[in-house]
């Protein structure tokens, strides 16, 4: 939190109104023990567009071999990186990582622009998980230029291409990619390949489409997720308890999702 994200914790935290505790990872993995869930741990590497130090897949395998009853792990590399960043692709699942984070508005590119295919080649060979982040991003908020960070790189139109030029790779969309939703909806429902996930939003503002399409034709591709710290379990799980889903299809949306991608 203070390595990679250091300059944006401030404007972070404004924007989803609370601290951050820092937590050890022992810390960690008994808070997600008590609310009998996994968190997935996600490496960083933003290393090009940032000027900031990765957090890297090798730090997570090692989160990840402490608590493994816990803990899940996804890589990350910085696609400006060439050749190295296709290196730490295997390096991910030679560590046992399900899969590879990419976020395109921190690390400045476009998902169809070409500049991480031979890593996504790679990540699909493996069977690599790939996540990418959609939709406006809260790092930068109320920075001078943002941060840095351009919001356009994380359209879900441009995960498309992706999904089409790779059938074999799954692909996440991760939170609910407002202000572009309807997009992303669309994207799934087109490529079946590609699965929604609802991290860092509150459920209380979930859209009346976004609810129909997760219990409708995407309810075996749509994945739990709160984003924290930024979003806790308790305030996600609590939010979703207000809305009026069906118990079977919230079971398959919080848990059977994910255990059937991720094979746990």
């Amino acid at each position: 939190m203070h390595g990679s994200f250091g300059p944006f914790l401030e404007g972070l935290e404004a924007q989803f109104g609370r601290s951050f505790p820092i937590m050890t990872s022992d810390q960690l993995a008994d808070y997600y023990r008590t609310q009998d869930g996994r968190a997935l741990l996600l490496a960083w590497d933003a290393e090009t567009a940032t000027r900031l130090p990765a957090f890297t897949s090798a730090a997570v395998a090692a989160l990840v071999a402490e608590h493994p009853d816990v803990f899940i792990g996804f890589g990350s590399v910085d696609p400006h990186k060439g050749e190295a960043a296709v290196l730490g692709v295997h390096e991910a699942a030679r560590l046992g990582l399900k899969g590879l984070k990419f976020h395109p508005s921190a690390q400045r590119f476009s998902p169809n622009d070409g500049l991480a295919y031979p890593m996504l080649e790679v990540a699909e060979e493996l069977g690599l998980i790939t996540l990418f982040h959609t939709g406006v991003t809260a790092l930068g908020s109320g920075m001078s230029g943002g941060g840095g960070i351009r919001n356009r790189h994380a359209h879900p139109l441009l995960v498309d291409d992706v999904a089409s030029d790779f059938p074999r790779l799954q692909i996440v969309l991760a939170h609910p990619s407002w202000p572009w939703q309807a997009d992303a909806i669309a994207v799934a429902r087109h490529k079946p390949n590609v699965y929604l996930e609802l991290s860092g939003w509150s459920p209380k503002l979930f859209s009346p489409e976004l609810v129909d399409a997760i219990c409708g034709p995407l309810r075996y591709r749509t994945l739990f997720g709160t984003d924290f710290p930024f979003l806790t379990p308790d305030k996600w799980l609590r939010d979703w308890a207000t809305l009026d889903i069906d118990e079977d299809i919230a079971v398959d949306i919080l848990v059977g999702n994910a255990r059937r991608l991720l094979d746990v």
